[in-house]
């Protein structure tokens, strides 16, 4: 065997085993990539997810905190439309439950884990990959901290005067609790709140929402997939959310009729005066 022909034969193993090794890193980079890429695709989507949850999860306690204020209003508009003549004569009894359940002011809490995380890790934020995104969710968190010191300042303020006169109980005229807080005029403007309550909260949650909404655009992910991904967090199911219609959170006081048939109190009072 000649040496120019084992010089070539050298040769031709030689770079093939030098191009079967580049490929080979070439693939294993370009595989171990490509799972990276992949995996930050899927943190990603899961951070996103997490924290468009946790603003929608925010806006159904406030759902659910409005509910309750109109209820409340409810009550109020029965007892301040009761006169105060019949509440002199029939006594205490008949109001007492009533006015218990009116100053039940509802207190908001939200979990924030998710805007912990997403507020305090900076490689979060460069993950997402979009600032506009980063700067909206931010801002989301911002208006939810608000809103719940807010509604929770009022809400104990709402619930002071009933404490004011409780605790000061001779000072006001009339010979019962609810007496004297149906003729105390800043305790009747008080019982007028719930009404601008439920409506102030009905227009939080509506903002947010669009404000979430702007989010899923932002990142690509849909909304049935948001609320999919609450429902199966919080175990519960939800309704698709409608188109908001502000003049639906202004809605004027019951009238007397729909008032005296939905609430106990009202029932049970008017058949006490039948017995009178």
């Amino acid at each position: 065997m000649s040496n120019k022909f084992f010089d070539r034969n050298w040769w031709k193993d030689f770079v093939v085993a030098i191009l079967a090794t580049t490929v080979s890193i070439i693939l294993t980079f370009g595989t171990g990539k490509l799972v990276e890429r992949n995996n930050q695709k899927k943190e990603r989507k899961l951070t996103a997810l997490m924290v468009m949850s946790s603003i929608e999860s925010f806006a159904r306690s406030i759902d659910e905190s409005a509910a309750v204020w109109d209820r409340l209003d409810s009550v109020a508009v029965w007892l301040l439309r009761m006169p105060i003549e019949e509440v002199e004569r029939l006594g205490e009894e008949p109001f007492e439950d009533a006015v218990n359940e009116v100053f039940q002011a509802p207190i908001i809490r939200h979990d924030k884990t998710a805007e912990t995380i997403f507020s305090s890790n900076i490689d979060t934020w460069k993950n997402m990959g979009n600032f506009q995104f980063v700067d909206n969710v931010g801002a989301c968190f911002s208006l939810m901290n608000w809103i719940e010191e807010k509604i929770n300042n009022d809400a104990v303020g709402y619930t002071e005067h009933q404490a004011r006169i409780f605790n000061n109980f001779s000072d006001y005229p009339g010979k019962n609790f609810t007496e004297k807080l149906l003729r105390d005029e800043p305790s009747r403007k008080q019982l007028q709140m719930p009404n601008s309550f439920k409506a102030w909260l009905a227009y939080c949650s509506d903002n947010l929402r669009r404000m979430n909404r702007k989010n899923m655009k932002l990142i690509g992910i849909s909304e049935k997939e948001v609320l999919a991904f609450t429902d199966a967090r919080a175990d519960v199911a939800e309704d698709d959310v409608p188109e908001p219609d502000y003049s639906e959170f202004m809605k004027p006081h019951p009238d007397k009729e729909s008032i005296d048939s939905n609430l106990d109190y009202a029932r049970q009072l008017d058949s006490l005066l039948k017995q009178h």
